[in-house]
């Protein structure tokens, strides 16, 4: 049965639309390719992921956590989940850092460099944009855990948000 190894919670700042997943670089520089899922892509050349939001700009919940085997697949209470490999070089992912300034709470330590699959659960992000303050905050569950390169997966996409970036 799969353990879940630990897991952090953090408030999260939106610019451009995007969370990024980075390691000791800090840098996501590549161009997702979205209608693949419309939630997730990962870099296939320098271990980093992105993940696309509902809203452009905005505050949003994401809680990561780092398992030691695949985690049970919870489906029924988000949107949409969909999972991709990638080659992680870093000790840690962050998820929340601007510029050269580490947020140790929105940082997921993982035992260290290698092969790895992530999985996207996102909710409420057809909440439109601007959010108001009565609206459902947009949120992420990231779960991570060591694995061999595998192709990607998509589990749930029900969100228009999605829907308007995958292919038809």
């Amino acid at each position: 049965m799969p353990a879940l190894q630990h897991a952090t919670t953090s408030t999260v700042h939106v610019d451009a639309g995007t969370i990024d997943l980075t390691g000791e670089d800090l840098v996501a520089e590549f161009e997702p390719e979205w209608s693949l899922n419309g939630l997730v892509e990962a870099d296939p050349d320098d271990g980093s992921a992105r993940i696309l939001c509902g809203q452009e700009t905005g505050q949003i919940a994401v809680t990561a956590q780092l398992w030691d085997e695949a985690p049970p697949l919870d489906a029924e209470r988000w949107q949409d989940v969909a999972e991709v490999p990638v080659s992680w070089s870093s000790a840690f992912i962050d998820f929340a850092t601007t510029g050269t300034e580490v947020d140790p709470s929105a940082r997921l330590d993982l035992p260290g460099p290698g092969d790895y699959r992530i999985r996207v659960h996102g909710r409420n992000r057809d909440g439109g944009d601007p959010r108001g303050a009565s609206d459902p905050v947009e949120e992420y569950l990231i779960q991570v855990w060591r694995a061999p390169a595998g192709g990607p997966e998509v589990w749930k996409a029900s969100s228009q948000t999605a829907a308007l970036w995958r292919a038809p």
